[in-house]
């Protein structure tokens, strides 16, 4: 079995900076540290499994020569995009992503993502779940749903966090989504969300598992992030990760952990 492991990051205005903070929808922490240590992370995430790396950057500003010479040492596949504004920009950039993927699981993490697990087994245990779901997503308190909030009449797919089989993500189906028009007539969402982790839920038709908070694996956004913290942390026992996790207060909605 292969992983294909799936990386969305961007040099916004900003990322050279010492400390960033989340700044609401799409507006998540940016930082030098995730082109390098976020991808390091993903790598040991996956430690003791067939893989391959696809980093997909969105060039807002230009990637330091050092820090592409790393990334292309440690990825399998690194591309850079100059930014667009172009409507649906990010999902566009996740499509692309997603369909460089060759591996039987694909797995996709936003760049503010950091994961966790003790062993092997962590990992095992979320691709078990596919058996049942084709996606699992990010841990969450109101497992097995991202949140308790009946305005909603299906679960999406985050792309904070997502692993699923190769063959559930129908590309032609998700291209079709672009159009609102479209995706409202066939899904009727409740709540018409137009981009792409909405239509990921509803074209599953909301087989969607957000799996409890339990200790075999540690899967979190930045709400805010200072520089040195993740490289860190990726040098840290598991055990050492958690207790660093609840000294800065734990997780808070959805999954975010806010440095003191």
């Amino acid at each position: 079995m292969k992983v294909s492991v799936t990386i969305n990051v961007d040099t916004r205005d900003g990322f050279e900076q010492p400390q960033s903070e989340a700044n609401g929808l799409f507006s998540g922490c940016k930082s030098k540290d995730f082109l390098i240590e976020g991808v390091k992370n993903k790598i040991k995430f996956f430690d003791g499994f067939d893989k391959e790396i696809i980093v997909f950057v969105d060039v807002h500003q230009q990637v330091p020569i050092d820090v592409l010479q790393e990334l292309q040492g440690i990825a399998d596949t690194v591309v850079l995009r100059k930014h667009t504004n172009e409507p649906l920009f990010n999902d566009y950039n996740y499509l692309r992503t997603l369909q460089m993927a060759s591996g039987d699981i694909i797995c996709h993490t936003d760049q503010d993502t950091a994961a966790f697990v003790p062993n092997k087994n962590g990992v095992d245990l979320l691709i078990k779940y596919l058996d049942d779901y084709k996606y699992v997503s990010y841990p969450s308190y109101w497992h097995p749903a991202p949140v308790d909030d009946s305005t909603f009449n299906y679960r999406w797919v985050s792309t904070r966090f997502f692993m699923c089989k190769k063959e559930t993500l129908d590309f032609e189906e998700i291209k079709r989504c672009f159009d609102y028009d479209y995706y409202r007539t066939k899904y009727n969402p409740s709540r018409v969300c137009g981009w792409m982790e909405h239509w990921l839920g509803n074209i599953a038709g909301s087989s969607v598992m957000y799996p409890p908070l339990q200790k075999d694996y540690l899967i979190f956004c930045w709400n805010n992030y200072k520089v040195g913290v993740l490289e860190q942390l990726n040098n840290m026992t598991f055990d050492e990760v958690v207790n660093f996790v609840n000294s800065n207060g734990g997780l808070h909605y959805p999954c975010d952990l806010t440095l003191k």
